[in-house]
This record gives structure tokens, C-alpha cells and sequence, in this order.
């Protein structure tokens, strides 16, 4: 529940910033400076839509569309609370994710900070 607590905590600073979008069903969707850091890649940049599940049966996942080098072929794209970790860092207002994993290597970092450009399918 921690996890989802961070979301919540996320969105709560920013809720009616730029191209932050609160979707009726209260998920969050926006653009965002996505920062990869693993073992097995280095670290990677690159900006994607992120779409963070706030109810039902997926409440806690957060998924990042694929752009750039970002896919789902070679990263962690489609995340839950129940097997990585979910910190809302308050001192730069961005969401951190960590995790370990044989596809990446070991030990990765995902560094989710919104951007305020508009989401690649609105």
C-alpha cells in the first residue's frame, strides 16, 4: 500500500500543473523526462508519456509508453508497486522506481520527472 500512498502524494503537487492531466477515473497522464539508470544500459534519457493507474484492479501500476531507446523489449516499462519499489522524492518533486532484475542487469533506477509537454496521444 506504501507504494500507492507515493502516487497519491505525486499527484496531489501535481495536480493542475502544465499537460498534467487527471482523468475522470483519477489517473494521472502526462509527458515526462524519463532517466533509466541500469547495470546491464547505463544510463539512459529519453521523453515519454506516462500513464499512472489510481483505481480498480491496476491501482499502483505505472507505465511508460515506449519512444526512443525505451521499449519494452529491452526495459521495464509496465510497472507495480508489488515488485519494484515507489518513492515520491519530495525534494525535486519527481517519482523514483527501483528495482532488480536478470533483464536489466541487476540493480535499475527509473527517475520520472514530468516535463509539462503534452502527452503523445492527447
Amino acid at each position: 500500500m506504501t507504494g500507492i500512498m507515493e502516487i497519491y502524494d505525486f499527484g496531489q503537487v501535481w495536480r493542475g500543473k502544465t499537460n498534467f492531466q487527471v482523468m475522470p477515473v483519477g489517473n494521472f497522464l502526462f509527458c515526462a523526462s524519463i532517466t533509466y539508470t541500469s547495470v546491464k544500459r547505463g544510463t539512459e534519457q529519453e521523453n515519454c508519456t506516462v500513464m499512472m493507474v489510481r483505481n480498480g484492479m491496476g491501482d499502483g501500476e505505472v507505465n511508460i509508453y515506449e519512444k526512443g531507446c525505451l521499449t519494452a523489449n529491452t526495459h521495464h516499462l509496465g510497472l507495480k508497486h508489488q515488485y519494484q519499489t515507489y518513492k515520491f522524492d519530495r525534494t525535486s518533486n519527481s517519482f523514483v522506481i527501483t528495482g532488480n532484475s536478470s533483464k536489466m542487469g541487476g540493480d535499475y533506477v527509473i527517475n520520472i520527472s514530468p516535463n509539462g509537454l503534452v502527452p503523445s496521444f492527447i
